[in-house]
């Protein structure tokens, strides 16, 4: 039997916690791309600006306060992560990730296949597809039938890409990743990035 959502959550967040207290928060936040002020690091969770406060381990959305603690743990863990690596320009499947190919099935479920479901069927559903990244502040790539990149942490871009079906063929989108994501979040916690980037994507589709 798995571990509860809950007592899981709770046992990372201790763990990430306490490796954040005893660390450099200063150092941490260059290597990041965040910016150490007043006691906190100041980072954007796609494009939304968050304090990372120091040691304590707070993290706050402005201008709405506390976050889930799924977004605290992920953020908790990139600023651990980071190593300054530059971003290479180069886009990678999830599964070419370090220990993405463990992960690749559950990803799929996760962040690919809600996409092609809700975009992926007809060009209608790319023209849907093309407003609601706009909407979520992607940048418009010209790769697959439509396709955009965003700026999930400083330091991790991500993209979303997009083949529409037809009689013959079901339609497939894609999630890719800078090939330096691996340097930031280990492939669990991407998966999770990926996950609120298709979240945001179909939310901003039915807003």
């Amino acid at each position: 039997m798995g571990v509860e959502p809950e007592r899981r959550f709770a046992d990372a967040l201790a763990k990430a916690r306490e490796e954040w207290a005893a660390a450099d928060a200063a150092a941490c936040a260059a290597r990041a791309g965040g910016e150490w002020v007043g006691g906190a690091v100041r980072l954007a969770l796609f494009g939304r600006p968050h304090g990372v406060t120091h040691p304590d381990g707070e993290v706050l959305a402005e201008p709405d306060g506390p976050v889930h603690v799924a977004v605290r743990i992920l953020l908790l863990h990139y600023l651990l992560t980071a190593d300054g690596a530059p971003p290479s320009g180069v886009w990678s499947a999830y599964r070419e990730l370090p220990d993405g190919l463990f992960y690749a099935p559950s990803f799929a479920r996760r962040a690919e296949e809600p996409l092609a479901r809700a975009f992926a069927a007809s060009a209608a559903g790319l023209d849907s597809f093309r407003a609601a990244g706009r909407a979520a502040g992607g940048d418009a790539l010209t790769l697959a039938d439509a396709s955009f990149r965003f700026t999930a942490l400083p330091r991790v871009d991500v993209a979303v890409l997009m083949w529409a079906g037809d009689d013959e063929e079901p339609g497939e989108a894609r999630v890719l990743f800078d090939e330096s994501a691996g340097h930031y979040l280990a492939a669990e916690d991407l998966a999770g990035l990926g996950g609120q980037l298709s979240h945001r994507l179909i939310a901003a589709a039915r807003a």
